[in-house]
């Protein structure tokens, strides 16, 4: 029975040491447990308004158009007045205007003709401004435009237009035209079955273009040939044959 009793005591004392030794566990525990860190607040810097203004991004400047200066061509073998204006865009009276050109047909290769170029339109009143970029863009040189090469219009078609004035030194012209592309006239002859012939200089027809011979005397140009005869060369109903410098015929012509 005494056994009994001190093996119950023990238990007791078993028991009460482990409630106690829990109790104080859980009491250091929650002691030492930190509460969760509380979130600081933020803040977000202001700039003044001066200082935003400043450091806002400013639009570049534009540049205002520069009108182009005029265009310069040079005259190729076959070129004519009328296809430059035509390729141009401009009337014939305005390209002889602006190169001080009397006469549509004296043109001969390599000689420099100005075309004009009509200034840029004003800005209408009514169209918005164009809102210039954030960020400036790098500026390009523009590539320049390269200029149209005209062609001559065909083979040559020389051929004798008319005769005026025949038997009356004074008046006689015989008229040469060119109703094809360009052509060199150097060395070709103009005959009659007289025996009479005149040997053209170095000259060029171009296309839609004649020249006239005058059978007096007179100062040569390039429209106008004087032959400095003191006799008529020409008798209504003769035959007047145009050659080129190999010989060959090209044209014949009757005197009315």
């Amino acid at each position: 029975m005494r056994t009994r009793t001190w093996a119950i005591f023990i238990m007791v004392n078993v028991i009460v040491s482990a409630v106690v030794m829990l109790t104080i566990l859980f009491i250091w525990e929650r002691a030492h447990t930190s509460a969760p860190p509380t979130p600081m607040p933020t803040f977000a810097p202001t700039l003044p308004a001066t200082e935003a203004a400043a450091s806002s991004p400013t639009a570049p400047p534009v540049a205002s158009p520069t009108p182009p200066g005029p265009l310069l061509y040079t005259v190729q073998e076959g070129d004519t007045l009328g296809a430059i204006a035509q390729t141009y865009g401009l009337s014939v009276e305005d390209l002889m205007a602006a190169n001080e050109v009397g006469d549509p047909h004296l043109l001969h290769p390599g000689q420099t003709l100005i075309i004009p170029v009509a200034p840029l339109p004003a800005p209408m009143a009514d169209v918005p401004p164009v809102e210039p970029p954030l960020e400036p863009t790098p500026e390009t040189a523009p590539f320049p435009t390269p200029l149209p090469t005209l062609t001559p219009s065909g083979p040559p078609l020389v051929e004798i237009g008319q005769v005026l004035g025949s038997g009356n030194l004074a008046a006689e012209v015989v008229v040469v035209r060119n109703r094809g592309g360009a052509a060199t006239l150097e060395g070709w002859t103009l005959s009659g079955a007289e025996g009479n012939t005149f040997t053209f200089p170095a000259i060029t027809l171009f296309t839609d273009a004649h020249v006239r011979l005058h059978s007096a005397a007179g100062s040569s140009t390039p429209n106008d040939l004087y032959w400095g005869r003191v006799t008529p060369a020409w008798n209504g109903g003769a035959l007047i044959t145009l050659r080129d410098a190999a010989g060959n015929v090209v044209d014949t012509y009757i005197v009315p």
